[in-house]
């Protein structure tokens, strides 16, 4: 355990995949774990693609909110907000926010401002 850096715990786990299948059991189980299933079918997601760049083309950005909202309405599937931006990236999009505005902003200084430069 000194050598490996395994926990005690951890090497008696080995130890039984190795009783139980052998040497494979001691190979790289990842290599083969698919992940999660996607959430959207490859011909949803092309859908979404489709409808964001008509939408982007008539002056609308959407956000994740608004996404998740259509993706519940079209499609009746729950998405995490995180998962939205994820569409809108393999989409070809990705999220915009307006740049934030001080409160206490002066509109005449502004002006001012860009005139000067």
């Amino acid at each position: 355990m000194e050598l490996t850096k395994y926990s005690v715990s951890g090497a008696r786990h080995i130890l039984q995949r190795y009783h139980t299948l052998g040497l494979d059991g001691l190979g790289d189980g990842r290599a083969h774990n698919q992940g999660a299933p996607t959430v959207l079918s490859p011909d949803e997601q092309q859908q979404l693609a489709v409808h964001l760049r008509h939408d982007f083309d008539q002056g609308v950005v959407w956000d994740g909110k608004m996404l998740q909202q259509w993706i519940q309405e079209q499609f009746g599937k729950e998405v995490y907000l995180s998962r939205t931006y994820e569409f809108m990236r393999l989409a070809g999009f990705s999220p915009q926010h307006p740049r934030p505005r001080h409160v206490g902003g002066d509109e005449a200084a502004k002006e001012a401002f860009k005139s000067k430069s």
